[in-house]
């Protein structure tokens, strides 16, 4: 649309430009050319004035006046004329109009200084005329009555009408060549921009094994903004602020973007959130409320609107989200929260950035996986849990968080195929374990809880056992991740054969603590499929303390991926997407 309309403005200043080129036509020929003759015939005036006269003009103090006839065409063929008296001189002329109609006209003039503008004016040259100009012919005379009898002629070749000159002809081409070559360099400027927007979507589509149409079926509806391609290698499209006057935001946004100092936007800014964003669809509904698409500066923004009964969850959410150095690839990217009020309703936002892709279950659920795609998936989960569980020391450190509701729901997909970790409502640091600001420690989703946060039997007082917890939902992820490798399975959360679609906390601890029940891997020779099912075990072991922590799950996978020929490795020994 951007496309046409540039088009559009590039032809009205054509045809305005054109027209005014076409209006300097006339100018040209009636200013430019007459200029130049009339010059020329200046310097034969003094020449041919006396010619023109039949008697001078005597210039005396006391001169004689004549009488003269006087008649404008067509009265002049009648025999009742005027007569005019005390004229210096008389006049009879011919005139050939625009439409090529003869008039006649006879007078006189009563003052010496009419002289020179009545009986100097002749304009028949020997040459062609201009094709719109008159013809005219004035004889002057003095003596009573002595414009009377024949009118003066006009010559032959004042009938002649001068064709269009070579620089008429040339400034009319050169119009009509700029019009086809601006024409021709504007489709040519829309068919680069459009192969180039089709090779972006076809890269995309190819890091996520798919065809080119993929983004444009059925299974696919979002809209591709510059949002949609935020993660992809070496991209800068991600959301950035329009420049309001102030350079601040803009050099905030850019650091804070490509570097782990810190995360969201100033204080003051997040403020004015809520009147620059605009709600365009809601994407989903949870516990806590609802997630809508939005445009904030036209770019994608994802909107997590909470209900006001859940204060407490926007404000440990906004909390953990500001903690410093936070901001990680693999962790959903955060914006700003806002309190707005809609409808007379207090809203509580919380703006991170828009995936179109959806969740790792909504993906999971349309696509299946190559072994270089689940690697990809699997290590980008694992990259973003270790930061997470990572304490990093200094001036501005970071505290370890655990996560306590690791679920494919509450993990995006980006378009270069790696994933990020969202939804920290229910994240907690040791602080708040430490100093007992935990209320209710049994919250998450009861299908991806810890055996020992099933049968209460977890040290609450320890971080170190919900940073297990975590390490427990990723096995469970990463079950659902391999089932989708080719060969296939029909992706299923966990323990769909055994309970419902939303069992109770008793129905999960009978089948996990009593029974013991974990969801079967896939079966599959393949070295890396073979390992990947024993990841899965140690991590969702029985036993707490046997459960591999976040750094070791990553390094095993790394091996992994050296040793398949089918995932690629770039030159800092990472997965390559």
């Amino acid at each position: 649309m951007a496309d046409v309309v540039i088009v559009a403005y590039l032809y009205t200043f054509l045809f305005i430009s054109a027209g005014y080129g076409l209006t300097g036509l006339d100018n040209f020929e009636d200013d430019g050319l007459t200029n130049i003759q009339t010059q020329a015939d200046n310097l034969l005036l003094d020449d041919t004035l006396d010619k023109k006269m039949v008697h001078h003009p005597r210039r005396r103090k006391f001169q004689k006046r004549y009488k003269c006839h006087q008649c404008e065409s067509p009265d002049c063929d009648d025999s009742t004329q005027q007569v005019c008296g005390s004229a210096l001189y008389c006049f009879k002329s011919t005139v050939r109009a625009s439409d090529g109609e003869l008039r006649y006209s006879r007078g006189c003039s009563t003052r010496r200084d009419h002289y020179q503008f009545t009986c100097h004016t002749n304009q028949h040259s020997q040459g062609p005329r201009k094709r719109h100009a008159g013809q005219l012919n004035i004889t002057c005379c003095q003596g009573d009555m002595c414009n009377n009898g024949s009118f003066p002629e006009l010559s032959p070749a004042d009938t002649a009408i001068e064709p269009l000159t070579t620089n008429t002809w040339k400034l009319w081409i050169s119009v009509l060549a700029s019009v086809v070559i601006v024409s021709v360099l504007a489709v040519m400027a829309i068919l680069v921009l459009r192969r180039t927007h089709r090779l972006r979507v076809l890269q995309a589509a190819q890091k996520l094994g798919k065809d080119f149409n993929y983004f444009s079926s059925n299974t696919y509806n979002m809209p591709v903004t510059s949002a949609f391609y935020e993660g992809m290698e070496g991209s800068t499209n991600a959301v950035r602020a329009v420049a309001a006057g102030d350079s601040t935001l803009r050099e905030y946004l850019e650091t804070s973007m490509s570097s782990g100092s810190g995360s969201g936007l100033p204080l003051m800014v997040q403020r004015t959130l809520a009147k620059q964003v605009t709600l365009i669809e809601r994407i989903g509904k949870g516990r806590y409320g609802e997630v809508w698409r939005g445009s904030w500066y036209a770019d994608s923004v994802a909107v997590k609107i909470f209900f006001s009964r859940d204060e407490a969850s926007w404000r440990r959410e906004t909390e953990i989200y500001s903690t410093v150095l936070l901001r990680h690839d693999n962790i959903l990217a955060y914006v700003g929260s806002d309190m707005t009020s809609r409808n007379s309703c207090t809203q509580l936002w919380l703006i991170t950035h828009f995936h179109p892709l959806g969740s790792l279950y909504e993906h999971l659920s349309r696509t299946t996986l190559t072994r270089h795609q689940m690697m990809v998936i699997c290590l980008s989960i694992v990259n973003g849990l270790l930061h997470l569980h990572t304490d990093i020391h200094g001036t501005q450190g970071k505290p370890a968080i655990a996560h306590r509701d690791i679920k494919s729901k509450n993990i995006l997909v980006k378009v270069n195929g790696e994933c990020c970790i969202a939804d920290l409502g229910l994240a907690v640091t040791r602080h708040h374990v430490s100093a007992g600001l935990m209320h209710n420690p049994r919250q998450g989703t009861k299908r991806y809880m810890s055996p020992e946060m099933l049968d209460q039997s977890m040290n609450l007082q320890s971080f170190d056992c919900y940073r297990k917890c975590d390490i427990y939902a990723f096995g469970l992820v990463l079950w659902e991740v391999v089932r989708r490798v080719c060969p296939a399975a029909e992706h299923r959360p966990p323990f769909y054969e055994l309970v419902g679609h939303d069992p109770s906390f008793e129905d999960m601890r009978k089948i996990v603590c009593v029974e013991g029940a974990r969801p079967e891997p896939p079966v599959d020779s393949n070295p890396t499929m073979v390992f990947m099912a024993a990841i899965m075990r140690e991590c969702w072991h029985q036993n707490a303390s046997v459960r591999l922590p976040a750094l070791r799950i990553k390094k095993t996978l790394l091996k992994l991926a050296a040793n398949d020929n089918a995932i690629h490795l770039d030159e800092d020994n990472e997965v390559s997407v």
